[in-house]
Order: structure tokens, then C-alpha cells, then sequence
């Protein structure tokens, strides 16, 4: 059988209300007991204090014990006297639900009260017990004789009992009813206090079934709100991670098939005898072959990267000096495209901990991207320096720009701002990507701005060397 967590939290409610509708109904009926004895103790006295005035009046007039030994009854008709009225016993009032506490027992009290004289002999009652509870008999200041009253270990009389099981019979009563009260309490508390959990599981299985659009409104202000907003979040993040994967495949499959196509084209001119075979042909399908390796191997990248699977060989790197001989390498390129260069390079070495080769080929691929997509005649600005914890590199060139609102999304994968860099450049559109994955793992950042001079600026931020190893 499943126990739902509705249904748990009213168990847990329901037992820990009766729990303490026990322990409070016993130590009611304990309490109640241990009153009402001590209730009736007090009643017993002053029927014993007013008997033991009444006997010393007897004593005065005769000067001695012999009228009450000649008469034993007379000791308990004076026991009597004092909870009786014109020879009817007081009750309590009759009526419905629980009597008020009654008078003791008169003939109960006989029983336990015995009157002994001034040298402790018995005078009248039952014999003494040990224990007693004594009330001295005075005439003229001296003690004449001794009331010893045995106590009162539990209630012996009929109607004291009878008023005890009423008491008792209404303590079960009403913790009866405050339990069914709590009962339903806890119910409606279960209820609200599992509502976000149903609408958080009624929530998971919209997403299970693919429904992203799903969301839960976080009506509370505790921690089952934070749950609420944080599944929010990862159905938004689901969800924008479905549409980007859609983009993704279709954006390979576009890339993949622009390629194919001029292959396919050239090849079927080929055999219909449209083109011959000669040198030119030959080098337009060996670009595309290459643009087909450069996409795949570029993407196999990627996969590595995300996987973590690429292990990079660390070491201390100089990365001005490292910068100087990518840059002095592809400054001839630059030139023939009619990119002038600026270098901002310090002579004193700054060091960062790092995969030479993969640092390498970020520096190139963003050289690259400066190659495809400034327009001629251009500019690049490569400067290197140093924060307190960091090296800062920073490539800026001429226009195209990008548009505001795209620049946090340049190194999204296969993205291009069509308008100024499009695919006619030759691009794949992931030289960035791999350059803020293989950033990212030496524990630095990117990110991309607009330059002053009109194009693209990206600044890279590598850990310093002795504070990687700090």
C-alpha cells in the first residue's frame, strides 16, 4: 500500500496530538485524585476540629470520659453532627454531567476516628492505628484528650468513587473530542503543507513528458518556496536547453550540408561532362574537403572539452612571449588581408600556468576570427597585461561591430551575426566556442565587448602563475 506524504504528515500530527491527550488526561486524573483526597482530608478535619470542641464541652461537664464510655455512639453522632442537617446527609445537587465534590462519609470518618484520653487509652471507637493524624482535646489550657483520625489511603466510599469515575468519564470525554478536533486540524494542515509538494511532483512528471513550459507559482516564503523557484529555474534552464540543442543539430546539419551540396554539385558536373577535371576543380573540392575536416575536428573538439576528457599539461607559461611568436607568425597574413597590427607587449615576462599548445591555439583561432570578418582596409589591437591576480589580453579590432545585444552570445556555438559575419567568410562558427571551453578549464574567463575602433573586443583573463600555485 502507498503512503502518500499527506497521509504521513497526518499520522505524525495525529500521534504526537494524542500522545499528549494522554499524558495530559493521566496526569489530569492523577492530579484530580491526589486533590480530591486532600479536598476531603481538609473536610474530615474541621468535622474532627468541631467535634474534639464539642468534646471538651462534654468533659467540662462531667470531669471526666465516663458519659461518652457509657455511651459509644455518641462519638460518632457528634462526627455526624456537622455534615447533616434535621438528620438528612448534605449531597451534592442531582443533575447532568459531573457532581460538585460532596461532603465526607460521615459513617466512613467513624471508622477512622477512635478518642482516647489524656493517658492515651482508648475512650470510644475502633483501635488506634499507627500513623494517625491527632487533634488534641483541651480544657482550660490542658489536654483532656486525644481525637486520633486514621488517614485516608484512597477513596472507600461508594459516592466518592462514584464522583471519581464521572470525573474520570469526563476527562476520556473531552480529550476524546480534542482529538477528533486535532485529527481534523492536522488534516487541513497536511493538506497545506503538501500542496507544494503535489504541484512540485505534478510539475516533474509535465517535464518528464516533455512539457518545458511547466511552472509552479511559489506562493510560499520558505523553504518549500526557494524548491519552487528553483524548479522554475531548471524548467527554464531545460527549456532553453531543448531549443539551443535544436539549434545546435540544425545549425550542424546546415553546416554539413552546405559543403556536401558543392561536393555533390561538382561531382555530378563532373560525370554529366559540365566541368572537366583539372586543377581548378580539384582545388574547389579540396577547400571543401578541408572545411568538412575543420568543421568535424572542431565540433570532436568540443565534445572533449565539454567531457572533460582532454588532460592539458600545465606548466609555466610567459604569455607575452607566447603571444609575440603566434602574433609574429601570422603577421604576414594579416598584411596580404590589409590588417595592420599593433602589439602592446611589456618586456618583463608574465607568467601564468598553463597548456602552451592550448593556449596557443586560442590566441589563434581569435587571430582567425579577426582574419575572416574585418573588413578591409582593418586594424588589430593586441595588448597584454596584468591585474593583482591576473593576466589580462585583450584583442581589438576594426569594424564590422556586433550589435549589443549580441555580444553575450558570440561564443555560443555556430553563432554568427549574419548582417557583417556570415558564412561566406569560410567560418565554422565555433573558434570561439573552443577558445571560452579551453579558457574555462585553465580557470580564467572571456568575454566580449565592443571595440573602440569599431569591431570586436575580447578580453581574456588568465590566473597568475603564483596564484594558481598559491
Amino acid at each position: 500500500m502507498r503512503i502518500t506524504i499527506g497521509i504521513r504528515v497526518f499520522l505524525a500530527l495525529t500521534v504526537v496530538v494524542l500522545t499528549v491527550l494522554a499524558l495530559n488526561a493521566a496526569v489530569t486524573q492523577w492530579n484530580f485524585q491526589r486533590g480530591f483526597l486532600d479536598y476531603v482530608t481538609r473536610q474530615e478535619t474541621e468535622i474532627v476540629n468541631s467535634a474534639a470542641a464539642e468534646l471538651a464541652e462534654l468533659y467540662l461537664a462531667d470531669g471526666n470520659w465516663a458519659g461518652v464510655r457509657s455511651n459509644p455512639r455518641l462519638l460518632g453522632r457528634l462526627l455526624r453532627a456537622d455534615v447533616e442537617t434535621e438528620g438528612e446527609p448534605r449531597t451534592p445537587r442531582a443533575g447532568p454531567g459531573p457532581r460538585a465534590p460532596r461532603p465526607p462519609d460521615p459513617l466512613e470518618l467513624r471508622r477512622r476516628v477512635t478518642l482516647l484520653d489524656a493517658d492515651g487509652m482508648p475512650v470510644a471507637g475502633p483501635p488506634p492505628t499507627s500513623g494517625a493524624l491527632r487533634t488534641a482535646v483541651d480544657v482550660d489550657g490542658r489536654t483532656v484528650g486525644v481525637l486520633s483520625v486514621a488517614p485516608r489511603l484512597e477513596l472507600s466510599s461508594q459516592l466518592d468513587r462514584n464522583f471519581a469515575r464521572e470525573q474520570q468519564r469526563s476527562i476520556v470525554l473531552i480529550a476524546i473530542a480534542a482529538l477528533v478536533f486535532a485529527a481534523i486540524i492536522s488534516a487541513i494542515l497536511a493538506r497545506q503543507l503538501t500542496r507544494p509538494i503535489r504541484a512540485l511532483a505534478s510539475g516533474a512528471r509535465s517535464i518528464r513528458a516533455g512539457d518545458y513550459a511547466t511552472r509552479i507559482d511559489p506562493l510560499r516564503r520558505d523553504e518549500l518556496g526557494d524548491l519552487a523557484r528553483d524548479f522554475n529555474r531548471l524548467a527554464e534552464t531545460l527549456d532553453d536547453n531543448r531549443a539551443a540543442r535544436k539549434r545546435w543539430i540544425a545549425d550542424i546539419a546546415h553546416e554539413l550540408r552546405t559543403p556536401l551540396a558543392v561536393l555533390r554539385g561538382e561531382l555530378d558536373a563532373i560525370e554529366d561532362g559540365v566541368r572537366t577535371f583539372d586543377a581548378g576543380t580539384r582545388k574547389s573540392l579540396q577547400a571543401e574537403v578541408r572545411r568538412l575536416n575543420k568543421l568535424v575536428a572542431d565540433l570532436h573538439d568540443l565534445s572533449v572539452y565539454d567531457d572533460g576528457r582532454l588532460d592539458y599539461e600545465l606548466s609555466e607559461v610567459d604569455v607575452c612571449a607566447l603571444l609575440g611568436r603566434v602574433l609574429q607568425g601570422a603577421e604576414a597574413r594579416l598584411k596580404s588581408a590589409g590588417i595592420e597590427l599593433d602589439r602592446e607587449l611589456p618586456r618583463l615576462p608574465i607568467d601564468v600556468f598553463a597548456d602552451e599548445q592550448r593556449l596557443e591555439q586560442v590566441f589563434g583561432n581569435l587571430l582567425e576570427n579577426t582574419l575572416r570578418y574585418t573588413d578591409f582596409p582593418g586594424r588589430l589591437r593586441v595588448s597584454c597585461g596584468t591585474t593583482a591576480d591576473s593576466a589580462v589580453i585583450e584583442f581589438a579590432d576594426s569594424s564590422p561591430g556586433v550589435p549589443e545585444r549580441a555580444l553575450a552570445r558570440v561564443f555560443d556555438r555556430l553563432f554568427r551575426v549574419e548582417a557583417s559575419r556570415s558564412r561566406e567568410y569560410g567560418g565554422s562558427g565555433l573558434g570561439l566556442a573552443i577558445c571560452k571551453a579551453i579558457v574555462t578549464a585553465h580557470g580564467g574567463s572571456i568575454e566580449a565587448k565592443n571595440s573602440s575602433m569599431g569591431g570586436l573586443l575580447i578580453v581574456l583573463r588568465l590566473p597568475l602563475a603564483k596564484e594558481a600555485g598559491a
